[in-house]
């Protein structure tokens, strides 16, 4: 596989595509202010070479409900359906209902509250030994 060092300024519907990914990522801006976008690379062949195409979608803020993807190709795809598949993941709330079911059917919180309860109850009745005495609190 040819290694990756260019940058591809834009990409064909219909040319091979060797991987895709879309994430939130970090970019530099040229104000020199650096924020979270949701970012979609493309990898394709340039001059025997891998290059890359990157697409920003907008503030990663708004993709909170989307996970990471990425998808390895050997050039069998085109970048029109790995494109497409990327397209359906972005819209589908599969992973965000699932997550939203998961939270409220979660007991840790309330388990962990009810277990430092028990500890503060279990120290408040403890009972003290010493020199002149044993005393049992609210024994």
């Amino acid at each position: 596989m040819p290694s990756l060092s260019l940058i591809a300024t834009s990409i064909l519907a219909d040319e091979p595509c060797y991987g895709l990914s879309e994430e939130p990522l970090i970019m530099a801006f040229p104000d020199g202010s650096r924020l979270r976008r949701w970012v979609q690379k493309v990898k394709v062949v340039r001059d025997d070479r891998l290059a890359e195409f990157a697409e920003d979608f907008g503030p990663a803020e708004d993709f909170e409900h989307v996970p990471p993807l990425f998808v390895p190709s050997f050039g069998d795809d085109s970048v029109a359906q790995l494109q497409e598949l990327a397209e359906k993941h972005r819209h589908d709330l599969k992973w965000e209902k699932r997550r939203q079911e998961r939270l409220a059917e979660s007991t840790l919180i309330k388990n962990i509250l009810q277990r430092e309860e028990e500890k503060r109850d279990w120290a408040v009745r403890r009972s003290r030994f010493g020199p002149g005495g044993t005393v049992l609190r609210n024994g």
